[in-house]
């Protein structure tokens, strides 16, 4: 078995329509921007509600945004993964209202594991964050794969 998975544009466009349903991501204002097997592009736009106690970007907010991204990368393949190490370095602070884009891409992918590296940057391209992540990989199609493409 192929530690691929399904084909690259179905597994694509059923991890798309399961992001658009995600209750937390909606929750936080995380709208994904583009996915391909192995990378993907998610936006945020935090809202004054999420400060920290100096009135930047909270650090919880930056981590959900590049978790965001990750559990969209490593699931894009169509194979069922979950986070195991997610190491997060914050390089600057953001303010609200502030466009961030969180992309993702893939560095190494085994039949059990894959490893991604993402970044937060602002539209000035200046980065905001940084993530080195680990996914382990169960083998099987993610639960919201439609059989039929």
């Amino acid at each position: 078995m192929s530690h691929k998975g399904p084909d690259a544009a179905t597994a694509c466009r059923a991890i798309a329509q399961a992001a658009e349903r995600e209750a937390f991501a909606n929750r936080m204002g995380l709208r994904l921007l583009e996915v391909e097997p192995g990378a993907c592009r998610v936006e945020m736009v935090p809202g004054e509600d999420m400060t920290n106690l100096f009135g930047t970007v909270h650090g919880g907010a930056l981590f959900s945004l590049l978790d965001e991204a990750f559990q969209i990368a490593c699931n894009s393949h169509g194979v069922t993964a979950f986070a195991l190490n997610l190491s997060v370095t914050y390089v600057s602070s953001a303010k609200p209202g502030e466009r961030l884009v969180a992309e993702a891409h893939e560095v190494a992918l085994t039949r059990r594991t894959a490893s991604y590296h993402i970044r937060v940057t602002r539209d000035s391209g200046e980065v905001v964050a940084t993530a080195q992540a680990l996914a382990y990989r169960l083998g099987t199609p993610v639960p919201f794969l439609d059989p039929s493409g």
